[in-house]
Parts: C-alpha cells; structure tokens; sequence
C-alpha cells in the first residue's frame, strides 16, 4: 500500500472527515457573507470598470475613490448576527496615446474590521493593470485600410463570456477583439488569481486556485434590435490542495468545457430589453474518496450538466418617476447522488456516476440574503425600481426599488450552496430586498440594501427562522 497501513489510512480519513464536518457546519455562513457581499461588490465593479474606458486620446489622468462600507448579516447555524465595517481606497492612472495605445492601472487598499467577531484582514493588490493596441486606428494612422477592425488586449482584467452566466471575474489574460463586417469575434486565454475563492468549496482548495480560462465568441451585429451570440470556453484545473487537509491520494480537479448560445436585445418596443443564455457544460471531475487498491488517486467522472437564464425588463421612459419593471428565470441543473456539497469535491458527486451538478464561474443578483449559487436551483426573480423625487435637483438621482426572489432546487434530493437544506424537498424559500441608489454628487454615491429569506420546506424546523442581509456603501471619487 505505499508504504501506508490501513490503520494510517483510517486516521487520515477521520481526520479529512472532522474537516469536513466543521466546514459544513460554518459554510452556510460563510458563503451567505461572500455571495450576499458580491453583489454590492459586483454594483460596484461595474461603475468602475465603466469609468475604465471614458478616458480621452491623447491624455494622462489619475484619480481614485474611497469606498466605506458597513455589512450586517444573520449567522444562522451559530444564531448570531455578524458585521463588518469595510474601508477601501483605490488609486488609478490611465494614458491614452491618439486612441491607438491605452493604459491602465487601479490598486486596491482595503481593510475589513470585524469588530472583535473574527480576525481583521487587510491587504492590498493590483486589481487592473492592461495595454490595449487598437491595430485598426494604427493602421489607418499609417494611411491604410484594413478590411478588419482588431484590437489586442494584455494584462489583469475583467473577463466575462456571453451575458457572465459562466464567467464574471478578474484573470491575467490576453485578449482580441476583432470585427468583420456584421461579426463581431473575441478570443481570450487567461489565468485566474492564485488566492482567488475556488468554486470548489472544499476545505483543501477552497480559499486558492490556479486554472488556465480559455474562450471564443462570435456575435452578429447585422439585426438592429438583436445581438446573438454563441461561445465555448475551457476551464483547466491545476490547483494544488493543501497537503495537511486533502486526504491521502485525494484529486480535487475540476476540468469542464461550455457550450453557450443566447441572444440580448429588444423586443417589439424600444424600451422592452431581453437577454436569454443557455450553456451545456461536459467535462471531467473527481469524486471524493475514489481509490483504487494501493492507494493511487481514483477515476474521474463525467460532467454533463447544462443551465439557462432569461431577463427581461419595461422602461417606462415617458412616465414620471421613470419607474423600471423586470422579471428574471434561472435554472442550472443538479446531481441526485451528492450528499452535502453541490459542486464540490467532499460530500460531491458519487464515484463511478456523471455529475449533473452545473459548475461555473459566473454571477447573478439572486439575492443577497439567500443568495445561493448558479447550481441545482430555480430562481424565479421579480423587480421594480422608481425614481420618486426627479423633480428634485438634490434627490433627482436617487432610485427606490425591491426585487422578489422564489427558490426550488431542481433535485429535491440533492444539495444546493446552502448546506442546512437536508429534507428531500424542492421549495427552498422565498426572499424580499429593498434598496436604495442615491447618486447626491457628481464624487458622492450612496447605495444601501436589505434582504430577508424565509426558508422553505427544504429546511428542517430548527433552520426555518428568517435570515437578514444589510449593506450600505459610500464612495467618493477623487
């Protein structure tokens, strides 16, 4: 047995085991702070990622923002509330040079206090730092007339593929960008960030991965209210486990490939937009405590799973307090045979069968309180949004909304991201948010938000007591 006994394999399986059980214990907890957090973080990476690209040619600029923000959340295995005071200050610089060679940069110093409940983090890093060539706007600076537009991006960026249902984070990558006609093609290849939250939430790889990201989109632009598109993307895992806490032999590799195919747009009138994505994932994957005699690492399974998302959502453009009305519906299939965990490895998918537990790296608003994960679900979203003081100067950016959340699991009988659901029963609750976007400057934005889940009969009678979820931000811009 490589010079292992039965008896060292037994601790070691006790001791992964008691892992395991612990994490399971403290998960929900945890994963409600990441992904309930995400959302006000994702609000926020999409303003700034928008003030990426609104530098002028031939210019240097640099600036910054101060973000504080407060997070106040129900702990709901422990019965505690938890906060979190978060402060973050970021410095940029871009150059533009004739709109044909651009730079950026954009650090992070950010430090989270905890107020005694757990140890403060802080820290800083480089979130952004790209060149793009834009080869058409040299070429016809050199007097030439290329038949294609091409642009050629390197660096750590945003990566996102079709409408971000299976990709929405930051990689070290390269990209091009080329346009042909009614065509419109990107293609990238990219690394993500070492100490990045793995999808797989097992206590070996859960805080670290190292995957090598690839994709290719064609989109055509030849319809005027309707942009389809299709893609493929490859995911390679070659994330190594912590040695102290993955079993002995134990893989934690999760290779998959996406298929996608969907389209954005409008519908009938101008102010009805839609976006509509389906993908089939298929790849390889391990099993937990799958070994052959001898202790070698065991067989891989197959992943077949698949997920679809449709939005859409009525502007009413010409009314007072131009109030917004949406509807959203996701579903990403999920696996029967896991036990606890609904894509990772411990407590995943059982050896010698396929994993239909759907696996990505993408991001939907589904809530902040509940906020469970694209995996084994159905989300049936409902949203409204006004602004009910436009005919106030100090308060005429200021948006009042709420979103309706209603959760089932595709399989009753199979977990979801929130690991306390253990009856077989598909309902998994419903959650109300209400929130508030207050613009008050062109440097002073305010955003707060509440969310309250009441679970469903998913849960046992003991975990039925409604969670809370509060976020409020400010950021000033300098």
């Amino acid at each position: 047995m490589n010079g292992l006994s039965g008896k060292t394999h037994r601790m070691a399986w006790r001791r992964l085991l008691a892992v395991v059980i612990l994490a399971a214990a403290s998960g929900q907890a945890m994963a409600q702070e990441r992904t309930g957090s995400r959302v006000y973080d994702e609000q926020l990476r999409v303003a700034l990622d928008k003030f990426d690209s609104e530098t002028r040619e031939n210019s240097v600029d640099v600036g910054g923002w101060l973000n504080m923000a407060f997070f106040n959340y129900d702990d709901a295995p422990a019965r505690i509330e938890r906060q979190m005071r978060q402060y973050e200050l970021r410095a940029w610089a871009s150059m533009n040079l004739q709109g044909v060679h651009k730079f950026y940069f954009r650090g992070l110093a950010n430090y989270d206090d905890w107020s005694g409940q757990r140890q403060d983090e802080h820290g800083a890093e480089v979130e952004r730092a790209w060149y793009q060539l834009d080869l058409t706007k040299l070429l016809q600076k050199s007097g030439q007339r290329p038949p294609v537009g091409a642009k050629i991006k390197l660096g750590r960026s945003f990566a996102t593929i079709g409408t971000a249902l299976v990709l929405s984070t930051t990689l070290d990558m390269g990209q091009v960008d080329i346009t042909c006609g009614d065509w419109e093609f990107m293609g990238f290849l990219g690394h993500t960030l070492r100490d990045s939250w793995n999808i797989d939430n097992s206590p070996a790889v859960a805080n670290r991965q190292q995957r090598w990201i690839s994709g290719f989109q064609a989109t055509y632009r030849g319809w005027n209210q309707h942009r389809p598109f299709v893609y493929f993307m490859h995911n390679d895992d070659n994330t190594d486990p912590s040695s102290s806490i993955a079993g002995p032999g134990q893989k934690y590799e999760y290779n998959s490939d996406y298929i996608g195919i969907g389209s954005t747009g409008t519908l009938c009138l101008p102010n009805l937009r839609y976006s509509v994505e389906g993908v089939y994932e298929f790849g390889r994957t391990y099993s937990a405590g799958t070994f052959p005699v001898g202790f070698e690492p065991g067989q891989s399974d197959n992943i077949r799973a698949w997920a679809i998302d449709a939005q859409i959502e009525y502007l009413f453009a010409d009314c007072p307090t131009r109030p917004r009305v949406g509807f959203e519906y996701l579903f990403a299939s999920g696996d029967s045979d896991r036990s606890t965990n609904h894509i990772g490895t411990d407590g995943g998918n059982r050896s010698g069968t396929e994993d239909h537990g759907f696996g990505a790296f993408g991001f939907r608003d589904l809530g902040i309180a509940f906020s469970p994960e694209i995996s084994n679900i159905h989300v049936y979203a409902i949203n409204a949004s006004f602004f009910p003081m436009e005919n106030i100067e100090m308060f005429e950016k200021m948006e009042l909304g709420t979103k309706l959340f209603f959760y089932s699991r595709a399989h009753g009988s199979g977990p979801i991201s929130d690991p306390t659901t253990t009856n077989e029963a598909q309902s998994s609750g419903f959650e109300m948010d209400f929130f508030a976007n207050w613009r008050m400057t062109s440097d002073l934005a305010l955003t707060v938000r509440y969310g309250s889940f009441f679970p469903g009969a998913a849960y046992k009678g003991g975990d039925k007591s409604a969670r809370q979820f509060l976020y409020g931000g400010i950021v000033f811009s300098f």
